[in-house]
């Protein structure tokens, strides 16, 4: 009984140590201010844009540090490390006191991503911490694909614009892009219609439908050079249309994701200017030709005998008008026959200086033709208006120095002493004192209005001649304006 009484003395006296003491249990007894805080993030799951390009992951303590913490983690998910985001240290330090920190993620390829990812957060253990299951240890972000791409058109309204192969033109087109383009990317023209690549046009002045752009664009300018064709009626489209191929960096427009060119040389109708029929030795129609004069008119009217050219479309043939004179038994060319009137330009002012083939008179002028002199090209499929333009080419002649005439019983200046000989045809001639003459061409401009009630042709040519005899003696009632070497000469063509 006595050892009973012992036993439970002893027993109860234990009980109460224990209590004291806190050795009846494993469990850690908290006492204020000795605990490792638990870590834990705020919310267990959570998304994120990917076009943001930077995040913060919210870590938090279940009281404020009691000194300055390094709390470690891991990362997972489908989302790859290095490939979709970076995280520059896979751990942090929460300041003593503080209760709170974040975790900055910074993304990579944003925009790009064909599905969406994820992206897990792990509290690691650690030492100065505890980690509660119950607590969200871990984080899943969704990153999502919420983002809009920039989208690249041209800049354009109209979708359609006219261009003619005779003229070999360039074309800017400018590309636009609604925010800059994050990456370097490349675009594709996928090209339609009726001309090839290479062949027919140029884009940047290669074979390639490759457009290179560069980050931070707004804008993108390329070229394409229409290859020049002188073919009349010709009709022919060419569209563009903007993919982005490979590239996932922008978006195309909808809208304006394309272009069309109309590549067309319409045949000319030279009926309005057509009026006459040519009477004299020659072919085709009279037109009155006239030189600007220095007071703004038109003037020293002369008849020239035109016509289309049927072989090569959209020209107007100049004829020289030449005869068989029979009293005189030599080639002449009827007065104002000229082409571009040429003639006009040299001196005839003196007996000794004569251009011609023999004829009756000493200032008789002889130029081979051109068949192909003035080339049209229509505004637009409107063919009554448009510009007008010639080849850089040369005209030929000869200059007969100092000829002695002889005087019949008529009293007319008839033709050289071996004029009977040669038939009046100055090439065959072996008079010496002959010399030959060049007059060229250098370039033409001007328009041309069959709207209007009395049609006109009008455009400034540019000559230059190595002969002395050129121009010496410039009409004084015609505005030929000396440009360098270049004398400028205005003409006007209207019907007869």
């Amino acid at each position: 009984m006595k050892n009973n009484l012992i036993t439970k003395w002893i027993l109860g006296a234990f009980a109460v140590f224990a209590i004291v003491t806190g050795t009846t249990s494993c469990e850690k007894i908290e006492i204020e201010g000795s605990y490792s805080p638990a870590v834990y993030f705020e919310n267990a799951q959570s998304s994120v844009n990917t076009q943001s390009g930077a995040f913060d992951i919210l870590v938090k303590l279940s009281k404020p540090a009691p000194k300055n913490l390094t709390v470690k983690f891991t990362f997972s998910g489908t989302a790859i490390e290095n490939e979709h985001y970076t995280v520059a240290s896979k751990e942090i330090t929460v300041e003593a006191g503080k209760s709170e920190a974040v975790i900055p993620v910074t993304l990579l390829n944003d925009n790009i991503w064909d599905s969406e990812l994820t992206l897990k957060a792990t509290i690691a253990p650690g030492t100065d911490y505890a980690v509660d299951p119950k607590m969200n240890p871990e984080q899943t972000i969704l990153l999502t694909k919420e983002i809009v791409l920039p989208i690249l058109s041209f800049a354009v309204q109209s979708q359609n614009e006219h261009t003619n192969p005779f003229l070999a033109e360039k074309l800017t087109f400018t590309l636009n892009f609604d925010t800059p383009l994050a990456y370097d990317s490349e675009a594709a023209l996928n090209i339609e219609g009726d001309l090839t690549i290479g062949a027919d046009f140029l884009i940047n002045g290669g074979n390639t439908n490759k457009i290179t752009l560069a980050k931070g664009q707004l804008s993108h300018t390329f070229e394409v050079q229409i290859k020049q064709k002188d073919a009349a009626g010709v009709s022919k489209n060419l569209k563009f249309t903007l993919d982005r191929g490979a590239s996932k960096y922008f978006a195309v427009s909808s809208e304006k994701g394309s272009f069309t060119v109309r590549v067309t040389d319409p045949e000319i109708g030279f009926a309005p200017v057509m009026k006459t029929a040519a009477l004299l030795s020659g072919s085709g129609f009279q037109i009155e030709q006239a030189v600007k004069a220095t007071d703004g008119t038109w003037s020293g009217k002369v008849v020239v005998n035109a016509g289309p050219n049927f072989a090569a479309k959209n020209y107007l043939m100049s004829y020289k008008n030449m005869s068989f004179n029979t009293i005189f038994g030599c080639q002449s060319n009827s007065p104002g026959g000229d082409v571009l009137r040429l003639a006009d330009m040299l001196l005839f002012a003196t007996t000794d200086t004569v251009m011609a083939d023999y004829g009756v008179g000493k200032t008789t002028r002889f130029f081979s033709p051109s068949d192909s002199l003035l080339r049209f090209v229509a505004q637009d499929e409107n063919t009554m208006k448009g510009t007008v333009t010639a080849r850089p080419q040369k005209f030929s002649g000869k200059i007969l120095l100092k000829a002695d005439w002889e005087t019949g019983t008529n009293g007319n200046k008839q033709w050289h002493l071996d004029s009977k000989a040669t038939n009046g045809i100055i090439a065959n001639s072996t008079y010496p004192v002959i010399a030959n003459i060049v007059i060229e061409l250098v370039k033409l401009e001007g328009t041309y209005d069959f709207t209007q009630t009395v049609p006109e042709i009008v455009f400034d040519a540019w000559f230059k001649s190595s002969s002395p005899y050129f121009m010496r003696i410039q009409p004084a009632l015609l505005d030929i304006k000396k440009e360098g070497e270049l004398y400028k000469v205005s003409y006007r063509f209207t019907p007869k």
